[in-house]
């Protein structure tokens, strides 16, 4: 606990950038699956929800993603210069944000799909909660640093 009041202020900047690419990730991410699940439920709006999805994976989604990856590089490349030994939960982070890539790039591709079909995919709120748990997993291991 006393590390975090001994931290270099060099570090305060792209630290600051991680966190506000992750919470923003997070709250677009949950928006996708929040919209995605209402356009099941709610017949009349399936194409306006189809769109919210899609302009908030655009808009939200990628650049908070950017931001996160970027800024978790640099603090990394900060705190754990050359070859150093990174702790457990810096590999958690990893381990959920390398494969999300690849799960945002399939959500992505089944938004884009759906909007030109005008009714969201069951695979886009599904595969879009899954990665919200997933980043609060995260989020858990990187705030309490087991």
């Amino acid at each position: 606990m006393m590390l975090a009041l001994i931290r270099p202020d060099s570090w305060n900047f792209p630290l600051f950038l991680h966190i506000l690419g992750a919470t923003v990730l997070f709250g677009t991410v949950a928006t996708v699956a929040i919209a995605g699940f209402a356009s099941r439920s709610h017949a009349g709006y399936e194409q306006l929800l189809s769109r919210v999805a899609a302009r908030t994976f655009l808009f939200g989604v990628i650049p908070s993603f950017i931001l996160m990856r970027a800024g978790a590089q640099w603090i990394v490349g900060k705190e754990f210069p050359g070859d150093a030994k990174t702790p457990g939960w810096i590999d958690v982070g990893f381990i959920v944000s390398e494969p999300g890539a690849l799960l945002l790039l399939i959500t992505g591709i089944l938004i884009w799909v759906s909007v030109r079909r005008g009714r969201l995919m069951l695979a886009v709120p599904v595969l879009a909660g899954i990665y919200v748990v997933a980043l609060g997993v995260a989020w858990v291991a990187m705030s309490g640093k087991p």
